[in-house]
């Protein structure tokens, strides 16, 4: 397919061109989405263990400080005692390393949903070009890349500086306190305050890189008019495809318009041109419904299957135009036509009393 410039991509990618761009791994990534939300994930588990952490990393100091008589001597120390104190240690920091990591490894399905590519895996040569990774170093991502890593360190020193100019008060009152534990909790406290200030700063920026990454792919995915086209031509029914399909609907509207000739109460007809049956049930409808209608041939048809269940047939050339080009089948006829039908019914029905006080 032959490349084409920037500004001959006028159009928005359709659906179909980004469901095979998806398909072909090419998602809106965003590296400072995924640092954001661990940072998050990071001070909220934090501050959930940070009680029995804290407390379980005391007593390991403390152990570590008395080296009571349990504790072995010289060399010893570190073939028995150091490795038990660096498990329990690991122990402890565990649930904070597998949130993170879960969340390293969810973070962009968070951002751009679950997405199986196989074709990302394939080596592609062109990915190792020289020229091409030239090219790559001073693109729009690499700029942006560059301007959020420049933002976000900028944002984090000023987050900081200004945090500690509004606390120095209580980072000074630290040297009295009562007891290293005190200390501890107040060292604890300040830095939960900032990492809060940063997480948010943090998220703000993961907001706008997000945005630009949605917006860059859609750029890259765009396409010209042409292309279009072609996809659409793609995906259309051929004429032949459709005039067939139009004519089974037709033949099986027609079938079943037919075997609704005998329910009908008349056939009003043209006499030979058009032919409309009507029903009307008294208790049932409020006004009278077009069960079938026809033209030429098909109203031949109507006629005969009348003729065959003893359905009367009234010639009446201008109300079966009318009825014709108003009605649809299944539905009501209009006001408009109301007292002409009327009047045909009436008719009808008189036949009919006729009729039973005879057989009477």
């Amino acid at each position: 397919m032959a490349e084409h410039s920037a500004a001959d991509r006028t159009e928005k990618p359709t659906p179909e061109r980004l469901r095979k761009a998806r398909q072909e791994g090419q998602v809106a990534q965003s590296q400072e989405v995924s640092s954001a939300l661990i940072m998050v994930i990071l001070v909220i588990v934090l501050a959930v263990l940070a009680p029995s952490m804290g407390e379980a990393f005391r007593v390991m100091v403390v152990e570590g400080l008395c080296a009571g008589a349990d504790v072995p001597s010289g060399g010893e120390i570190f073939r028995r005692f150091l490795p038990h104190q660096a498990a329990a240690a690991l122990g402890q920091m565990t649930p904070v390393l597998v949130v993170c990591g879960l969340m390293s490894c969810f973070s962009s399905v968070i951002v751009s949903g679950l997405t199986y590519s196989p074709k990302v895996l394939k080596l592609d040569w062109s990915k190792i070009n020289p020229a091409k990774g030239i090219k790559n170093v001073i693109s729009m991502e690499s700029l942006m890349r560059l301007l959020m890593s420049v933002l976000k360190m900028t944002a984090i020193g000023i987050i900081c500086y200004l945090y500690v100019r509004d606390n120095v008060n209580a980072i000074f009152e630290l040297r009295w306190a009562s007891s290293p534990v005190r200390m501890g909790v107040g060292i604890a406290s300040l830095v939960f305050g900032l990492m809060v200030r940063v997480c948010i700063m943090m998220l703000v920026i993961a907001g706008i890189d997000y945005a630009f990454q949605k917006w860059n792919l859609l750029k890259k995915m765009r396409m010209t008019k042409q292309e279009v086209k072609e996809e659409r031509k793609q995906y259309e029914v051929a004429p032949e495809i459709k005039g067939r399909i139009r004519q089974i609907q037709m033949e099986m509207v027609r079938k079943r318009m037919l075997q609704d000739v005998p329910t009908a109460d008349v056939v009003v007809t043209n006499p030979t041109h058009y032919a409309v049956a009507l029903k009307y049930d008294m208790d049932a409808m409020d006004a009278p419904i077009v069960v079938a209608k026809g033209p030429d041939e098909l109203a031949k048809r109507i006629k005969d299957i009348a003729r065959e269940h003893q359905v009367p047939i009234v010639e009446r050339p201008v109300l079966a135009r009318s009825l014709y080009a108003a009605c649809e089948i299944g539905k009501p006829i209009p006001s408009n036509l109301f007292v002409a039908v009327a009047e045909v019914l009436a008719m009808i029905y008189k036949l009919r009393k006729k009729r039973q006080k005879k057989h009477v």
